[in-house]
């Protein structure tokens, strides 16, 4: 039997954008503050979202695409229209590691040597 229904796949359209390279719509969607990676399912027509809130592995991914064509759960309202930066291309390469100035534990809490230290 032949399939005459197009797929969710096929009547989709699938975005990619590198972390906080949008972030007017990663605030509109709610992502930035849960972590990478993020997937969001996003009906501008009818101005609803809903996030993929499972683990980020190909079973949970297809499960909630294709929940996602069916109508959803959970849905929730999206305002407006987000704006889109222009950005450059990934270069398909890993990111640089950026060197962080770490604080050791006495610096944080300071010198525990109370003998000169007036106290009331």
């Amino acid at each position: 039997m032949q399939q005459t229904e197009p797929t969710i796949w096929e009547i989709c359209s699938f975005v990619w954008s590198a972390a906080g390279k949008q972030s007017d719509l990663e605030y509109r969607v709610g992502v930035r503050g849960y972590g990478y990676p993020a997937m969001v399912a996003l009906n501008l027509k009818k101005g609803v979202y809903t996030p993929l809130k499972s683990a980020f592995q190909r079973d949970e991914i297809i499960e909630f695409v294709n929940e996602a064509g069916l109508g959803g759960k959970n849905n929730l309202a999206f305002e407006g229209t987000p704006s889109i930066m222009l950005t450059e291309p990934w270069d398909g390469k890993d990111g640089q590691i950026l060197e962080e100035y770490e604080l050791s534990l006495e610096e944080l809490v300071g010198n525990d040597d109370t003998s000169n230290k007036d106290e009331l």
